[in-house]
């Protein structure tokens, strides 16, 4: 199983060859590295100790040709181009680089195009995040998809945020006074903008009806908290059992569309999506159906940043269950991960239901002593797990490893 780890490029800006150096020596296979991110604040442990680095939402490198872009055209703004420098101190170091996109979860644009953001059941807008239902937001993914591609070095992507996101959002001191039930929170998360609702209505759902009982079911909760009942029933109970789960079928052709049009995209590249098995999610996993997202990606990424080793059993058994690549990812903050043999047990449960890789979050938050922990993972090959991944028109980026 190949050792991976999540990272951004702003922890290479001070020395990326001594940070590439410092992955290899701790045994790194392979950086997921941020081509494109929402804004963010970071305390680092490891390149910059103690530093505080505050950067808004945009994406890490320029095009090869800029005369491409269309004025009028939906994209995130340039920060610099330090994603392809610390990429090709990475490959330098014999280092692999996966180009990590987070697509929709964008607030800048989401704030600008307000027409292509999603919209709750009371017409509401939510600025941090794009509809995937919407042409110009699947136009957006698959440029920003086709850059990443192109960029030197890069010879795998990862897409997360390319689905639904939900309506809490951990910014702008959000606060909520009111006792919200998990449905609660994913009836505030549907969508009925005007692509969702041409989806919904090309799928025979009463659009009207949908809104009407899901703003029903909210302002109920608000008004008198009910208990938690399972967030499965309480949907039912919500929207009625064909209602419900019409909107989770269409929801799901949605995410599975958008995934699919950015793999067209890709060039060949190998690629993989941040998914999950809750089809209720939208923290930024793709969720629906995870056969059609294995189908569109060919690849599937499943994690639990929250430290919730089940939930991340259970999916990683439902991902291989498609047949697809799995990876598996896990937070190695100091709040999720106790110690070193909690680590060693998450590795060896992953590779045991046969994930082909661990990808740890994040390079640079997580104590910087527990790298050491890496070298010590259980390796070694796993039925299903690819030597490298395969990029056909720049096989040289490829260290061998």
């Amino acid at each position: 199983m190949k050792t991976e780890i999540f990272a951004h490029p702003v922890s290479f800006r001070r020395a990326p060859g001594a940070e590439a150096e410092r992955l290899r020596a701790a045994g790194v296979d392979r950086v997921r590295l941020a081509y494109a991110y929402h804004g963010g604040r970071w305390l680092l442990t490891t390149s910059d100790p103690a530093a505080v680095v505050d950067f808004p939402a945009g994406r890490w490198f320029t095009r090869r040709d800029d005369s491409a872009d269309g004025a009028t055209r939906l994209s995130l703004p340039v920060l610099g181009d330090e994603a392809a420098q610390a990429t090709a101190a990475l490959v330098s170091a014999g280092v692999a680089v996966t180009g990590w996109l987070v697509g929709l979860h964008q607030s800048g644009l989401a704030t600008a195009r307000p027409d292509l953001a999603l919209h709750n059941a009371f017409g509401h807008p939510y600025r941090h995040a794009l509809c995937p239902a919407q042409p110009e937001v699947v136009g957006y993914a698959r440029t920003l998809v086709a850059e990443t591609a192109g960029q030197p070095g890069v010879s795998g992507l990862e897409l997360e945020a390319f689905s639904y996101l939900g309506w809490q959002h951990q910014s702008a001191h959000d606060k909520c006074g009111a006792e919200l039930r998990p449905v609660d929170r994913w009836l505030l998360s549907l969508c009925f903008c005007t692509a969702c609702a041409d989806r919904f209505a090309a799928a025979g759902v009463d659009t009207a009806e949908a809104a009407a009982r899901t703003r029903a079911a909210v302002l109920a909760q608000l008004a008198e908290p009910r208990p938690d009942g399972g967030i499965t029933q309480d949907a039912v109970t919500a929207l009625g059992q064909d209602l419900h789960d019409a909107v989770l079928a269409v929801r799901a052709d949605v995410t599975a569309d958008l995934v699919r049009a950015a793999a067209e995209s890709a060039g060949g590249l190998h690629l993989s999506v941040r998914a999950t098995a809750d089809r209720y999610a939208c923290d930024g996993k793709s969720s629906g159906d995870l056969r059609a997202l294995a189908s569109a990606a060919g690849s599937l990424t499943v994690t639990n940043l929250a430290g919730d080793a089940s939930a991340l059993r259970r999916d990683i058994i439902a991902a291989g269950a498609t047949g697809a690549r799995v990876a598996a990812g896990w937070h190695l903050g100091a709040a999720q991960t106790h110690t070193e043999e909690q680590l060693v047990d998450i590795a060896a449960q992953a590779r045991s239901h046969g994930a082909g890789s661990l990808v740890l979050y994040a390079y640079d938050l997580a104590p910087a002593p527990r790298l050491q922990w890496l070298r010590r993972l259980p390796r070694g090959p796993v039925a299903g797990d690819p030597a490298t991944y395969h990029r056909p028109h720049d096989r040289q980026t490829e260290p061998a490893r």
